[in-house]
């Protein structure tokens, strides 16, 4: 049987294959292109925000912990120490002097952060005021090694006690 004859026989089964007129295909809503967008938009608006939260919280982190005035001058005052050591250990600097640069360095110390002038105050002075009192002993533990004609006291001790009165300063 030929292909035509198959055809006509089944033309009440099957529907003309071949439309009178064309089906344009289904054009897409404007309304997901405005969903894309909107969703784009509230990501970008969702990276910004944690950006700008993050910064501000490690700004707020950085201020909190940088140091205060104190802390500071106590390391101005410990690189001071630190360099009088130094200069003893490379042969510089002899202990007597070492001891009378170290007695200056401790009264300006006193005097930088407490705002009291103690560059001409005797020990007893500086260890009765209890702000002072650890500078005052470690400058009466120190004049003794700043003023004899010899003595066994090392610069290194005496700058090791200097650090801790420096540390423990409030």
């Amino acid at each position: 049987m030929p292909a035509s004859e198959l055809l006509t026989g089944a033309g009440a089964l099957l529907a003309d294959p071949s439309p009178k007129d064309i089906i344009a295909p289904p054009q897409y809503s404007v309304a997901w292109v405005i969903l894309a967008v909107l969703c784009l938009l509230v990501i970008t608006a969702l990276i910004v925000a944690t950006l700008k939260i993050t910064r501000a919280i490690e700004k707020r982190v950085a201020y909190r912990r940088r140091p205060t005035d104190v802390d500071t001058l106590k390391a101005e005052f410990l690189r001071a120490v630190n360099d009088i050591a130094d200069r003893h250990d490379a042969g510089e600097l002899e202990a007597r002097p070492g001891h009378h640069e170290l007695t200056a360095v401790m009264r300006r110390f006193v005097r930088r952060t407490t705002g009291h002038d103690v560059t001409s105050q005797d020990t007893g002075t500086l260890t009765a005021d209890p702000r002072t009192r650890d500078v005052g002993e470690l400058i009466a533990a120190l004049y003794e090694p700043d003023f004899a004609l010899s003595t066994d006291a090392e610069l290194r001790d005496s700058v090791r006690r200097a650090r801790e009165v420096i540390r423990r300063w409030s």
